[in-house]
């Protein structure tokens, strides 16, 4: 059976979307399945020209969610900053004088420090020993008001669902949260994690070209997302 051009270019399109998705090392698995159903149902469906499917009722079906997991897996691409509690060391952080390792001791003085590029938070710990208690002067001081100097954290998390599809991703998480209960403003530094200033250490991922709906009749709507159908009604 000869594949139409249509269906050819779908198929390179799905391949080069996989591909992308696939060497995404910081992809969540949810956000990564979602993405993979939209340029499913968008590229390679047999019944994505047929006007009596939704799109957002489709891509539920395929992935065998409700639309409270809809709402979840776009909630969860949200683009936010959020601190990792498990990245800075257990205990005293004041070096040891005569073993390379940290004090570790339990901790009396806590305080955090806000980095004035990213705005991104470090979380500090010492005990009470006099020595450390030094050592933790200067950085004391350094971090003291640095949340007033700090700009508004960088993003860590999320902004992938815009890096394949365009569409108003704002009003959907907004929608998310407002049906999961959380809140979320949008970051000054842009929804689309391609667009966020450069963190030394963190890999900026790079925009897919983005994709476009197809509609009934086999009408393309340029420089469109999927239109998830009924999901302001869900």
């Amino acid at each position: 059976m000869n594949q139409s051009p249509d269906d050819h270019d779908g198929l390179l399109r799905y391949d080069q979307l996989a591909t992308r998705v696939y060497g995404e090392r910081r992809m969540p698995q949810g956000t990564r399945d979602l993405i993979l159903a939209l340029g499913w149902i968008t590229l390679r469906d047999p019944r994505r020209h047929d006007p009596s499917i939704g799109i957002w009722a489709r891509t539920r079906d395929i992935l065998n969610v409700d639309n409270k997991r809809m709402w979840e897996l776009i909630g969860e691409d949200a683009p936010r900053y959020e601190y990792d509690w498990h990245a800075d060391p257990r205990g005293c952080q004041a070096p040891m004088v005569r073993v390379d390792r940290l004090c570790g001791k339990s901790t009396s003085l806590n305080f955090a420090e806000f980095d004035p590029a990213t705005g991104w938070m470090r979380d500090w710990h010492f005990c009470s020993r006099p020595r450390c208690r030094e050592y933790a002067k200067p950085i004391h001081e350094r971090a003291r008001g640095s949340h007033e100097k700090a700009p508004k954290p960088i993003p860590n998390t999320g902004g992938l669902l815009p890096l394949f599809f365009s569409w108003n991703w704002e009003a959907k998480y907004r929608k998310a949260g407002e049906v999961l209960h959380r809140s979320w403003e949008p970051p000054s530094y842009g929804l689309s994690a391609d667009e966020w200033p450069e963190v030394p250490g963190q890999e900026k991922p790079k925009a897919f070209p983005k994709l476009r709906l197809v509609a009934s009749g086999g009408e393309t709507i340029a420089r469109r997302g999927p239109v998830l159908v009924g999901a302001d009604r869900a």
